[in-house]
């Protein structure tokens, strides 16, 4: 949970989801941000779960070879392993080594996916097996990355995944089955009941009236150029107006008031910290919220046009990768129900099975739009530049 990232200051009430970018929650009382997305955090140390850690230049690595063990490296986002309490990487780490004859190798670098297909474009070894915590849109942006007929990634042999038909369907978004859903969630509105009860409406139900004047001044939403969760945002503001009418709206958005803040960090504390009643995150929200005994009030998720926009990440192997059969036991590992419902709590996130059992008392806080909205492989393929860079030209600049 391409993210998916929970911060920071908790006596403040600060929370959030993801990644992801991303959607990737720690408990610690620092934030990790800064980054070009939501999904990748700073870089900051891990602990794994040896409570060994080496923090490069390039990024965080956990976990050592030892002996003749086979050792597999595992690129993904830096808050994917950075909270050793809480982040599902050290913990997964630990669980892999205990069942498998094989060393488990995370690399978190603070540029995520990137930093992996710059190395290609460049014709450097990339040296990981696989990345975990791979969006749709980056897929489609490592493809577009390296050209026609050559690709990033490597496909997967489903048949060897002993739990992939229990994957979500709407989950699924590689239809080269490269990368295979591990994770999801949705970005919602997240809102303050107490700060919209002062101006004495509800929460907006629908896109229209998160633009009209009661809300004005009410929204905060993380730029779509740096962060993962404002792009999907913008996504979904596509599948609602259309390609000839989202700007429209992004425009009646920033005429009533709305702010646009560097990244899903920047304008989670800015919403903790009581600068607007709204922000743009995830619907996981009152999960983190409860466990640090916030005020609900303040965590109140909600839906527009009672849909959701899907935010999904998957486990990808590396083309050229001369362990492709440990990559693919260990996706099969991550795919088993304990390990989804395990990763799912620890990210603050949603399973990407059908089977995983989870706390009977985790979905009362976790919420789910009737209308699941994402676009497929096909529909990002050539259209995620222009339609950001049309934002950027006509919204960013205002």
């Amino acid at each position: 949970m391409n993210r998916r990232r929970f911060l920071t200051t908790v006596g403040a009430g600060a929370a959030g989801l993801v990644a992801g970018c991303s959607a990737e929650p720690t408990d610690d009382a620092t934030a990790t941000e800064g980054d070009s997305t939501d999904t990748p955090g700073s870089g900051s140390t891990a602990t794994d779960g040896d409570g060994t850690a080496t923090e490069t230049a390039d990024g965080t690595v956990t976990g050592t070879a030892s002996g003749g063990t086979p050792l597999l490296r595992v690129g993904t986002y830096p808050s994917f392993v950075d909270a050793p309490s809480s982040s599902p990487g050290p913990w997964l780490k630990e669980r892999f080594e205990s069942e498998y004859d094989a060393d488990l190798q995370w690399f978190a670098p603070e540029s995520s996916m990137d930093y992996f297909l710059q190395r290609r474009q460049q014709g450097v070894s990339i040296d990981t097996d696989l990345f975990l915590g791979l969006t749709p849109e980056n897929l489609v942006k490592a493809d577009r990355g390296v050209g026609e007929g050559d690709s990033l990634f490597t496909s997967v042999d489903t048949g060897a995944l002993s739990n992939a038909d229990a994957v979500v369907d709407d989950y699924r978004f590689d239809p080269q089955e490269r990368a295979i859903p591990v994770g999801a969630s949705y970005i919602s509105l997240v809102y303050n009941q107490n700060a919209l009860d002062e101006r004495g409406v509800d929460a907006p139900e629908t896109f229209d009236e998160l633009a009209s004047d009661p809300y004005e001044n009410g929204l905060l939403v993380p730029n779509p150029q740096n962060s993962e969760t404002g792009l999907e945002f913008m996504f979904w503001t596509i599948d609602q107006f259309g390609e000839d009418g989202y700007l429209d709206y992004w425009s009646e958005l920033m005429d009533n008031g709305t702010r646009v803040l560097q990244d899903w960090g920047t304008a989670y504390d800015a919403y903790s910290n009581d600068e607007a009643p709204m922000v743009v995150s995830y619907s996981t929200d009152q999960v983190y919220a409860d466990r640090y005994d916030q005020d609900m009030a303040r965590h109140q998720v909600g839906f527009l046009n009672d849909s959701g926009y899907a935010y999904l990440e998957g486990a990808a192997p590396f083309t050229g990768t001369d362990r492709m059969g440990l990559a693919t036991e260990f996706i099969d590992f991550v795919l088993r129900p304990e390990i989804q419902a395990e990763i799912a709590q620890r990210n603050v996130a949603l399973p990407a099975v059908d089977n995983a059992e989870l706390p009977s008392d985790y979905y009362d806080l976790v919420y789910e739009p009737e209308e699941i909205v994402s676009f497929g492989y096909d529909e990002l393929m050539g259209n995620v530049e222009p339609w950001l860079s049309d934002w950027s030209r006509q919204i960013a600049t205002q």
